[in-house]
């Protein structure tokens, strides 16, 4: 009889033992799942949040020059002018953008078609311009990104400049759908304004 209640005993131990371990893995999965759902709940927004910003950057535009689109009257194209410049006729095929209020500071503007005239022509004819203005002094070439048209459409760039009495004069030569432009910028040491030639002849295309 004894040995009967000692079996049950035992029995019902194990019995209890199981129902506690089964208990005690329940509650811990149930756990884990929770933290992972609460993990789930906090990063999903971050990364929704984070998506939007780098849609947005991506499809921000380029910023446009302001200034007035003014087409010229004798040769093929067009320009963004800024405020405070002009351009003007200087003679046939040959514009003159200046500085309304230093006229001493000035672009000169000649645009060819590819019939006309090679790119390397153009080129040659703008380094002895250079060298003509300063016989004692060196062409040397520009490599300051902000002083360089560019743009999508602007290809074959050239930039040289000399050092002259006044100030630098600098000479560009590229290609642009088609047009062959040809610049002349002449700049003061004080207050020089290349940059904002330079900005201006990105704008140059054809009518």
């Amino acid at each position: 009889m004894k040995k009967i209640y000692t079996l049950l005993s035992i029995l019902l131990l194990t019995v209890i033992l199981t129902a506690c371990g089964t208990s005690t893995t329940t509650e811990k999965q149930d756990s884990n799942t929770q933290e992972t759902e609460n993990t789930e709940v906090t990063t999903s927004p971050e990364v929704t949040e984070n998506s939007e910003v780098d849609t947005t950057q991506a499809a921000s535009p380029e910023k446009e020059l302001e200034g007035t689109s003014t087409e010229s009257d004798s040769n093929n194209y067009s320009i963004t002018v800024l405020e405070g410049y002009e351009l003007t006729a200087e003679e046939p095929n040959k514009d003159l953008l200046f500085n309304q209020e230093n006229d001493l500071q000035s672009m000169r503007i000649e645009t060819f078609s590819p019939e006309e005239i090679t790119l390397e022509e153009i080129q040659e004819n703008i380094m002895a311009s250079l060298q003509a203005s300063n016989e004692s002094s060196t062409v040397t070439e520009i490599t300051d990104d902000n002083m360089i048209p560019t743009h999508d459409s602007i290809k074959n760039v050239s930039a040289h400049q000399i050092d002259t009495t006044d100030g630098k004069v600098s000479g560009y030569v590229f290609e642009r759908d088609g047009l062959l432009v040809k610049l002349t910028v002449f700049d003061t040491a004080a207050t020089p304004a290349l940059e904002k030639f330079v900005q201006m002849a990105e704008t140059i295309k054809s009518k």
